[in-house]
């Protein structure tokens, strides 16, 4: 666990180390306007006029006692509201997701006053550095449709999950270019360029190393914290483990398997405690906190519903 636990200078290296593709520098990069039209321009094969306002990390939650999420980047223009996810690690369940934050999408749109046919076409996008569904495919799309009558319309909800490990197979060079940037860090034309030079901004950014230095100092002081909690759980119930099963298997090692389950717990309390401290200072999202953090989602999502 100690290669968790940054020096100072370990955590300055890790921020200038930082890629394009980490979630942190990917929000803030995609909070320009101009950079966010064109990768969707890229991304859809579609032309946008104007973007009516990019933000990241918003929060959606349509009652005080439902589940919420924080978008990555999420925008719209005059006929589409768009999310788009970087999706590093290849988790389970991402067409429900999708699901959830195109309903979500939805919700907040009727709360302004809206009829149903007012509702924008809603896309979401994920850009995945592994291959989501295992088919192999540059692009996985998902339309709602009537099966017996393709023809009659869908419902205006569409999912795109791209599959950046197969960006050979895409037939854009242009998007070849960006999948490649985002896997390498190494530039190919001139929007790859541009992504370049404004990740080194951002990482020059006073405010955004500060933001990211505390979330990464408190990671590592709760760790320490749950590090030794873990040891004094472990004695304790590595020695009323010991006596209980120690006909089978012996005093010393029920001690021994206490104090490691013991660590464990500890560990894994002071890692939630510091994920949930870090969404309520830095108003970072759960799926953010749960990668930075190693805390299975659920967990953090059951303690904010609690």
């Amino acid at each position: 666990m100690s290669e968790l636990i940054l020096a100072p200078d370990e955590l300055i290296e890790k921020w200038n180390n930082l890629p394009f593709s980490n979630n942190f520098i990917f929000t803030k990069v995609m909070q320009n306007e101009e950079i966010c039209r064109h990768t969707l321009e890229l991304l859809l094969n579609i032309k946008i006029k104007k973007l009516e306002y990019t933000n990241s990390e918003v929060y959606f939650k349509d009652s005080y006692d439902s589940h919420g999420i924080r978008f990555d980047v999420y925008t719209v223009d005059d006929k589409h509201c768009y999310d788009i996810e970087m999706q590093t690690t290849n988790k389970s369940n991402l067409l429900k997701r999708a699901r959830f934050y195109s309903s979500c999408i939805d919700v907040d749109s009727l709360k302004q006053g809206k009829d149903y046919s007012e509702l924008k076409e809603n896309i979401i996008i994920f850009l995945c550095l592994e291959d989501p569904f295992n088919e192999k495919l540059p692009v996985y799309t998902f339309k709602t449709q009537c099966l017996e009558l393709p023809e009659i319309g869908d419902d205006e909800t569409t999912k795109v999950f791209y599959n950046i490990c197969q960006l050979e197979k895409h037939p854009d060079k242009n998007v070849r270019n960006f999948f490649n940037f985002i896997k390498t860090d190494i530039p190919t034309d001139e929007f790859t360029e541009t992504l370049s030079r404004y990740t080194s901004m951002a990482k020059q950014d006073i405010d955004y190393r500060r933001q990211f230095m505390f979330l990464s100092t408190e990671f590592s002081d709760k760790l320490k914290e749950g590090l030794e909690k873990g040891k004094q759980i472990g004695l304790q119930e590595g020695l009323k483990q010991g006596i209980e099963q120690g006909i089978e298997q012996g005093i010393e090692q029920g001690i021994e398997q206490g104090i490691e389950q013991g660590i464990e717990q500890g560990l894994e309390k002071g890692r939630l405690e510091s994920a949930i401290n870090a969404m309520q200072k830095l108003n970072i999202s759960a799926e953010v906190a749960s990668d930075t953090f190693n805390v299975p989602l659920d967990k953090i999502q059951k303690l904010l519903n609690a």
